[in-house]
């Protein structure tokens, strides 16, 4: 077995669907027993984890693969049950029944995970730790995949959350505020990938949807400067030797709303075949020196 390493980092980013390339990454450290300390997620980048963290390597292809492609996923059937374009409720059931977590796993892990959200009522980003975790509720998760606009908030711990998208993207700080001394990135965006200004519509509906909170609208109008501004810490990172990207390196097609199997399925191997293919630059980052 591989040694649990010391100060090491992962940390996945959301993105929707396509975030069963990141399940395909992960799946593939399982498989060669790359155990890191901590993981940080943010979004679906937090569903995923889950499995990391309980050692699931078959969940990983449910949760990133067969959940996102069932008819509940995404569309007119979770705005009907769900009022949200993402069947948040409908995703969570069928990974645990699929795939139900190994909760003694989870709990026991070595590897700590934190998981980011948005409180709606101060405006700020908040990280749990697993202990928050409730295995029948889950509403941790569910909080974290809850994105602006797309879906309902959550109530937790007396107060409404969403996905910590909005600010934090990448949780590189989260990471180095827990001492972490290395990370390393799981991105489900293609090389080259610049985010946008949100657009007019966007801001405008932020207003509706979230009457009486200006700082949700302003958040939303410089989230993709703080996007360039935390690529641009791990990247910095990354020329220290202190980081590694593991990210797509082709272009599929696949956005954050794909629910074809046939996309997804060859977006998540390419998760795995590239991590595999990096394997012996993964060992050597996180080799205790």
């Amino acid at each position: 077995m591989w040694k649990m390493v010391k100060n090491v980092g992962l940390i996945c980013e959301g993105g929707g669907t396509k975030a069963a390339y990141s399940a395909g990454v992960l799946q593939c450290l399982l498989d060669h027993e790359v155990y890191l300390p901590y993981t940080a997620g943010i979004s679906a980048g937090a569903e995923i984890l889950l499995a990391y963290v309980s050692r699931q390597r078959e969940r990983l292809f449910v949760t990133g693969v067969e959940s996102a492609s069932q008819k509940s996923a995404v569309g007119i059937r979770p705005l009907i049950h769900e009022r949200g374009l993402f069947g948040i409720q409908a995703t969570c059931d069928f990974i645990e029944k699929h795939a139900p977590l190994d909760v003694e796993t989870f709990f026991g892990s070595e590897t700590q995970l934190d998981i980011g959200l948005y409180n709606l009522d101060t405006n700020q980003i908040e990280y749990f730790d697993k202990s928050y975790f409730d295995p029948k509720e889950q509403t941790l998760v569910k909080a974290a995949c809850a994105l602006f606009l797309l879906t309902r908030p959550y109530q937790f711990q007396g107060h409404q959350y969403m996905d910590a998208g909005l600010i934090d993207m990448i949780p590189i700080e989260q990471s180095i505020r827990r001492g972490n001394k290395k990370h390393i990135f799981i991105s489900t965006k293609e090389e080259n990938y610049v985010r946008k200004p949100a657009p007019n519509w966007q801001l405008r509906a932020a207003g509706l949807f979230y009457p009486g909170n200006k700082e949700v609208k302003e958040n939303l109008r410089k989230r993709h400067i703080r996007y360039k501004e935390q690529w641009g810490k791990v990247k910095q990172l990354e020329e220290e030797g202190k980081a590694l990207i593991l990210r797509p390196h082709k272009d599929l097609g696949i956005t954050r709303y794909t629910t074809d199997r046939k996309l997804l399925e060859p977006w998540f191997q390419l998760g795995y075949d590239e991590t595999e293919e990096r394997m012996d630059e993964i060992r050597a980052f996180i080799r205790e020196e």
